[in-house]
């Protein structure tokens, strides 16, 4: 009976008994089965953390996490491939590992279970920037997205009504340089902006914000031949480095945990990093800035006004012995039924019935930034432009690049010498994998 509650309220509007029948094939099947789940630290993972009892109430199937930071994510999950441990049933994928997973059979193909997922799933409510960009290859799904983001600016509204700034005066980027100058106050522990600058994956990430805007690009139009190191991608390298300036000291070791941290703490006057973070900022609990923060989309570069396109996907393991149940936990986790709930435990928006609704844009009100922030986003997706190209040697490619990031920003290296070394080992990397 209580089974039956349980199924009801989860049921929704699609009305119970689908869901029902779902629910009695999967405990049929596989009732008492313990799948493993490898995720990174994120708002996310924290929401399917509290589903979780959920699930196994539902299905009979239990769970058990390996959770991790990000940047240690993609090399457990290949080491345990390479050894075919079977360690795994469930991936939480970045969407720049998605080339290299499926290169290497790291994940399956999940078009058919996708084809029969039923109505309470509803694949095709996705963002569709998220559906395509985030979790389909050459034209097949090998992820479902659990955690769509851009990137966007959070800033302290008293800090800037304490300097008589308007946020709506902040147009390109040298009024945020500006802006960022201005507020910067170390003496009383408070930096103009806190953003994720650590070596590897982090380092692009801050770096690629600019990148774009200032008309830099990884690899020519043309060509696999790259571009990293052109004057317009040195200029967006010198941009980075500067405004690094007025961020803390060991900013080079940020990832997006002590970026947020810094500003959840009332450290820094403004933050720039993925939208699905924002949930951590608006924390009663966990933030003592929540109520005095406003967003904004990113600012126009000297080359365009674009913004990231990136997050996460949930994905079966190739070597998984579970995969039948690894799927039932990716479709409860990720389905529209569900996504309310998800939503309002701090997971991280990616269907469109939710970010587009009302009701929910007048409790998210940062909803609207995320939707003017996709727009330019897909506008450097209407150019046919990778913020993070897809190719299975990116994940190698943005180690060296943000390894050279650092370089620049911790003074070991000029921009151009830093760039120069991120193509020269960039052309390395392609000329091995059989580019030229």
């Amino acid at each position: 009976m209580v089974v039956f509650l349980c199924l009801f309220v989860v049921a929704g509007s699609v009305g119970a008994q689908e869901i029902d029948d779902w629910a009695a094939d999967i405990r049929a099947e596989h009732e008492g089965e313990t799948i493993t789940v490898a995720m990174a630290s994120h708002p996310s993972t924290e929401a399917y953390e509290e589903m979780a009892a959920e699930f196994t109430e539902l299905t009979g199937v239990e769970i058990e996490w390996d959770i991790m930071d990000e940047i240690y994510l993609h090399n457990r999950i290949m080491t345990e491939h390479a050894a075919m441990t079977g360690a795994y049933d469930v991936l939480m994928m970045d969407v720049v590992w998605l080339g290299e997973f499926v290169d290497r059979g790291v994940v399956v193909p999940l078009d058919d279970y996708v084809e029969e997922a039923g109505d309470w799933f509803n694949y095709d409510d996705f963002v569709q920037a998220y559906a395509e960009g985030l979790g389909q290859y050459d034209n097949e799904i090998y992820g479902i997205p659990s955690a769509g983001e851009s990137a966007f600016i959070a800033y302290r509204e008293d800090v800037l009504e304490e300097h008589g700034i308007d946020p709506e005066d902040i147009e390109d980027y040298y009024d945020l340089m500006e802006v960022v100058s201005e507020v910067h106050n170390p003496e009383e522990d408070l930096y103009g902006i806190s953003m994720r600058a650590a070596r590897g994956h982090h380092n692009v990430y801050g770096w690629f914000q600019f990148l774009y805007p200032f008309g830099g690009s990884v690899f020519e139009d043309d060509s696999w031949e790259p571009a990293i190191n052109s004057p317009e991608s040195i200029s967006s390298l010198e941009y980075f480095v500067q405004l690094m300036n007025y961020a803390p000291a060991g900013v080079e070791n940020f990832s997006h945990e002590e970026a947020t941290s810094t500003f959840q703490s009332g450290n820094a006057a403004l933050w720039y990093d993925a939208t699905a973070l924002a949930p951590w900022i608006e924390d009663e609990e966990e933030s003592d800035v929540y109520d005095k923060v406003g967003y904004m989309a990113p600012p126009e570069g000297p080359e365009g006004r674009y913004a990231a396109i990136a997050g996460w996907n949930l994905a079966i393991a190739s070597h998984s012995d579970n995969h039948e149940a690894g799927w039932a936990f990716v479709k409860y986790m990720t389905s529209k039924e569900n996504h309310e709930e998800y939503v309002d435990l701090g997971g991280v928006v990616t269907r469109e019935s939710i970010l587009t609704d009302e009701d929910y844009i007048e409790k998210y009100p940062y909803y609207v930034e995320i939707q003017e922030t996709l727009e330019y986003a897909y506008d450097l997706v209407d150019e046919g432009i990778e913020w993070r190209p897809r190719i299975p040697e990116w994940p190698e490619i943005g180690d060296v690049t943000g390894n050279q990031g650092v370089s620049a920003i911790i003074g070991d290296k000029s921009e151009e010498e830093a760039a120069n070394e991120a193509a020269e080992r960039i052309r390395d990397i392609m000329e091995e994998a059989g580019y030229y």
